[in-house]
């Protein structure tokens, strides 16, 4: 009896053993779930499926305050902040609301108080500014041959190879001389005319003056950039000077005014304008000579960035009546 007892005292006394070394093994037993993390074999990548904020304007705006609170809730004030459509809201709620319905990237100002075309991202951003020459006389076009270039918020209705065109003046005479547009031509859908555009110059010494027939000429250089931004149906707006404003007021005519922050202007009296002159001005600067050119070229006045790749349509002119023939 005793031998069998001491034996059993035996076989319990191994078990416990046993049992103390299973505890004392734990390098190798297996990981607890708080000991994974960070584990690059179980790492899990979660997709961000919270939707972009949508930034194109679906509703009619009431005032500026109600632009302003749309531009801040689109999720993109950031960028909204740092352009001139906060500003423009309280000048112009019109423009604004056609802007924030903008679907392209980008968007135009022919800017005649800084003669300069300057290119805005969809956010109202600068990206370039290009200096250019516009219309000899003030004031908004009326109707075809008054020389002057359109006032208001118009789009782009095509772009254009013009290396190969030919200038024909309001007396029906055309140049032989080849690239006095330049390469490319962005022509705007208006409703007075469809002879009206951007283009490049073969007189990059008179850009930053008043000159041409009604279009908006900017250095070759720069119009080739351009162009990689526009796309048809894109809007450009032409905004008067002080000037222009003036005479559009004495012809009662008032065009909306915009406020870059590029130069400051003195109101000007429309009772200071005389009375256009209508004998037909003789000057025919469309059509100077390309073998005046200076040696000193002026140089494209662009800003710095990267250029974004586009495909340009190239047609051998614009439909209907146009200065262009071939």
């Amino acid at each position: 009896m005793r031998l069998i007892l001491l034996l059993i005292s035996f076989v319990l006394c191994l078990s416990a053993l046993q049992g103390c070394g299973n505890h004392t093994r734990q390098p190798n037993a297996e990981p607890t779930t708080d000991s994974i993390v960070g584990h690059t074999d179980t790492t899990i990548v979660i997709e961000d499926t919270t939707p972009a904020p949508d930034t194109i304007l679906t509703h009619r705006l009431r005032s500026e305050q109600d632009a302003i609170e749309f531009m801040e809730q689109s999720g993109r004030w950031d960028q909204y902040s740092q352009g001139i459509l906060p500003r423009m809201a309280k000048d112009n709620l019109d423009y604004t609301e056609r802007l924030l319905k903008n679907p392209f990237d980008y968007f135009i100002v022919v800017d005649k108080p800084s003669m300069h075309v300057v290119l805005f991202d969809r956010y109202g951003v600068e990206q370039r500014a290009y200096k250019m020459a516009c219309s000899r006389k003030y004031g908004t076009k009326h109707k075809k041959r008054d020389n002057r270039t359109p006032e208001g918020f118009f789009t782009a209705e095509g772009i254009y190879d013009s290396t190969e065109w030919l200038y024909t003046d309001d007396d029906g005479n055309t140049s032989k001389k080849k690239g006095q547009f330049g390469p490319r031509f962005i022509r705007l859908k208006t409703n007075v005319t469809s002879q009206i555009g951007i283009h490049g110059t073969c007189a990059p010494w008179a850009l930053g003056a008043r000159v041409s027939h009604g279009c908006i000429r900017i250095h070759n250089d720069n119009i080739l950039e351009l162009v990689k931004f526009v796309e048809v149906g894109m809007p450009i707006i032409v905004n008067p000077s002080a000037r222009d404003q003036a005479v559009n007021i004495k012809e009662e005519c008032e065009v909306p005014k915009i406020n870059l922050g590029r130069v400051k202007e003195r109101p000007v009296d429309p009772a200071s304008i005389p009375d256009e002159d209508d004998e037909k001005e003789k000057a025919k600067t469309d059509s100077i000579s390309t073998d005046s050119i200076p040696v000193n070229e002026i140089k494209p006045d662009s800003i710095a960035a990267e250029k974004p790749e586009q495909n340009i349509t190239s047609v051998t002119e614009p439909d209907g009546e146009t200065e262009t023939n071939q």
